[in-house]
Formats: C-alpha cells, sequence, structure tokens
C-alpha cells in the first residue's frame, strides 16, 4: 500500500468523523419536520426518556407542557 500505517489511520478518522457530523446533521433536519405538536427534541433509540421523571410523569408532563404548548409530541 502507498499509504504508511498513520496517515492510513488520519484518513479513516477523517472518513468516520465526517460521516458522523453527516448524519448528525441530517438526524437534526429530519427531527424537527413533520406534522406533530411541538415538544422537546427526541434522541435516536430512547427517545425523551431522559427529560422525564418517571417517579412522577405527571408533574414531568406539566413541565414540558409549559414550556412548549398545552398539547406537546413525545416519544417513547
Amino acid at each position: 500500500m502507498f499509504l504508511t500505517k498513520g496517515l492510513h489511520l488520519q484518513v479513516v478518522a477523517l472518513v468516520l468523523g465526517l460521516s458522523c457530523l453527516l448524519l448528525l446533521s441530517v438526524w437534526r433536519q429530519s427531527s424537527g419536520r413533520g406534522k406533530l405538536p411541538p415538544g422537546p427534541t427526541p434522541l435516536p433509540i430512547i427517545g425523551n426518556i431522559l427529560q422525564m421523571d418517571v417517579k412522577d410523569i405527571s408533574k414531568s408532563l406539566t413541565k414540558v407542557s409549559m414550556l412548549y404548548d398545552p398539547l406537546v409530541a413525545c416519544k417513547e
């Protein structure tokens, strides 16, 4: 191979980093669109579970509704 091992690893790291940035950009653009009511942006796979207090869901949803609107969209 014409690339040295150190340069090869740098190229692989650069390609992986750019791919991650591209996927993050596409995810952020697509998560804000749609016909859902306003609400907190969900994370991939886990949704909004980290933003909710599982011991008192009604209190968490009340807080979210005060921030966004009485009608909100949350994903689990």
